[in-house]
């Protein structure tokens, strides 16, 4: 008996600091979701397998050793996440299965999970999309629907099956909604009040909300096509009208009501069935709605404002920018992409008529080599890829910042190029640099900014804070992958032929030619006009001919790993 309770002991000490190494060498779920969001939102880092495995390493350790941690459902869902990132990245049908797998694993693991609707339906995104099983992603939606009823993620299910030509279950008479935190501390969130503007390509509806809320979005089709939002424990405000008129041909009125003892309802009634986008804002909270369409006629009310005194945010770009506009900025955003692939590019060559950009040592324009490339470019994308290029400007003309997304916006592109030449105040710095639009993260970036803003750094400070707004709205993780492949191409392009090309890297920043954009999007700075010998490269038309191709090279190389592919 002594024996056995020495072996136990024994074996206890021997383990137990192994076991606490385990534990104490994990990483914590917040710093591996800090890792995933590095992950995903850099191009380059997606394109090395090792960044995936080991970020995945990192969630199998965390959930072996802390099976009790308060987040390891989140660590679940986001494994599974990033097995589904690693599957769009590699393009394998193995890696495709495993984050089919996990997301079925966790919600066997934990049913009653607030993740289980969620990890259900993406398990029918995979099978549907990159699986090519249709069998089994109508499995998984049904699944979504009938094993998680209450979910936020059941309407879209219930469209997925729709879309797939499957008929749906009659939906129960009374679903049963989960108790919310602002039932339990009695604060329910109030919709205050409904305000619209129509503009050239949509019609914009914000709900102002007290506090955030839960929305679960619905659309009817038919002769009297509908959408509406049960917003879950949300009163109305006493002043709220019934109805708020707008009869503009595209959205006919909007409808709020309380629905029941758990949720009020608002309805749009529209003209016709549309595409919409819906985006939740923050401080003041916000519910915006746009429906994409062009009204056929004047609105015949004003904005409906809110009862009290209380300023109204304005979200209007034109608004939040600070700068009266006539004509509110297109934010045509597709709901879905057409699966056609890239076939129309935007070229915008930067500055021109009164706004010559910066001036080089000798006197070259930058608005003058911004043409002369985007010419040089078009071209080459028609040529090498076969695809439609139309540029904002094509002569020495003046275009406002935010015209030019606007245009690009109005003709459906599928992406955006903005074209620059870089500048300081100096004349020894030298390199080429890609830029997408995201908060400013560098000094350098603030001030690339500022100057192809024609602001200040306190206005470019001013707009980082605008930008969190935005960010719903701008294809941030696309973008930064275009920009990634454009700036790895030109440096991979020009030094063999050029001597002295410096790699500044793929950078972020609140660029207002790049706000607005609804496609995928990058500002190229393609060298320093005001080193002597970048601007003698910019002037010269064989440098031009090999950034062109550069670029070229870039945009295929990101259609290709995106899947977007639409030449021959």
């Amino acid at each position: 008996m002594k024996t056995i309770l020495f072996l136990c002991l024994f074996h206890l000490l021997l383990f137990s600091p192994a076991i606490d190494s385990v534990q104490a060498q994990t990483k914590s779920y917040a710093a591996l979701r800090q890792d995933y969001q590095h992950l995903i939102t850099s191009a380059q880092l997606q394109r090395q397998r090792i960044n995936w495995e080991r970020l995945i390493s990192g969630f199998d350790n965390f959930i072996r050793a802390r099976p009790r941690d308060a987040s390891i459902e989140n660590a679940y869902f986001l494994r599974a996440r990033t097995w589904d990132g690693l599957a769009q990245a590699s393009g394998r049908r193995a890696d495709a299965e495993e984050a089919v797998r996990l997301y079925l694993d966790l919600a066997s693991r934990f049913p009653h999970s607030r993740f289980a609707d969620d990890a259900l339906l993406h398990a029918g995104e995979v099978a549907q999309q990159r699986l090519n099983d249709q069998s089994r992603a109508i499995d998984f939606y049904r699944r979504a629907i009938n094993d998680t009823p209450t979910g936020d993620m059941v309407p879209e299910a219930r469209q997925r099956l729709v879309a797939l030509s499957v008929p749906l279950q009659p939906e129960p008479v009374a679903v049963a909604v989960p108790q919310h935190p602002y039932q339990a501390i009695g604060q329910s969130p109030f919709l205050e009040s409904i305000r619209y503007w129509s503009g050239p390509e949509y019609t914009r509806i914000v709900l102002d909300l007290s506090a955030p809320v839960v929305a679960n979005p619905n659309f009817l089709k038919g002769a009297s096509p509908r959408l509406y939002f049960d917003l879950v424990y949300t009163d109305l405000s006493a002043q709220l009208p019934d109805e708020v008129i707008i009869n503009n041909g595209l959205v006919q009125r909007v409808r709020a009501s309380r629905f029941d003892t758990q949720r009020s309802r608002v309805v749009i009634d529209l003209e016709r069935e549309l595409e919409y986008r819906i985006t939740t804002l923050d401080n003041p909270h916000r519910l915006v709605v746009d429906i994409m369409g062009a009204p056929s006629r004047a609105p015949q009310v004003q904005i409906s404002r809110p009862p009290s005194s209380a300023p109204i945010a304005d979200d209007s770009i034109a608004g939040i920018l600070g700068s009266a506009s006539d004509q509110q900025p297109a934010m045509r955003i597709r709901q879905q992409s057409n699966g056609g692939g890239i076939r129309l590019i935007v070229i915008d060559p930067g500055h021109g008529g009164r706004d010559p950009g910066a001036i080089g040592p000798s006197g070259i324009r930058e608005k003058d080599v911004n043409l002369a490339l985007a010419k040089i470019t078009a071209t080459a994308l028609r040529q090498q890829l076969g695809v439609k290029v139309l540029l904002t400007r094509e002569d020495d003309r003046y275009l406002g910042l935010r015209e030019r997304t606007e245009y690009a916006n109005r003709v459906g592109a599928d992406l955006f190029i903005s074209l620059h030449a870089n500048a300081t105040t100096g004349n020894r710095a030298y390199g080429v640099e890609t830029y997408f639009l995201n908060l400013s993260k560098t000094d350098e970036a603030a001030e690339v900014a500022a100057r192809e803003n024609g602001m200040t750094l306190q206005d470019i400070s001013n707009l980082e804070a605008i930008l969190f707004d935005l960010m719903a709205n701008a294809k941030i993780n696309e973008s930064s992958r275009l920009a990634a492949e454009i700036q790895q191409s030109l440096v991979a392009g020009l030094s063999p032929r050029f001597n002295n090309i410096r790699d500044l890297g793929v950078k972020q920043g609140p660029f207002h030619v790049l706000l607005g954009a609804a496609m995928p999007s990058a500002l190229v700075e393609s060298a320093f006009i005001t080193n002597p010998r970048e601007e003698k490269r910019l002037n010269s038309a064989d440098y031009q001919r090999h950034v062109a191709n550069s670029i070229v090279k870039g945009i295929k190389n990101y259609a290709a790993a995106m899947g977007q592919v639409a030449w021959k």
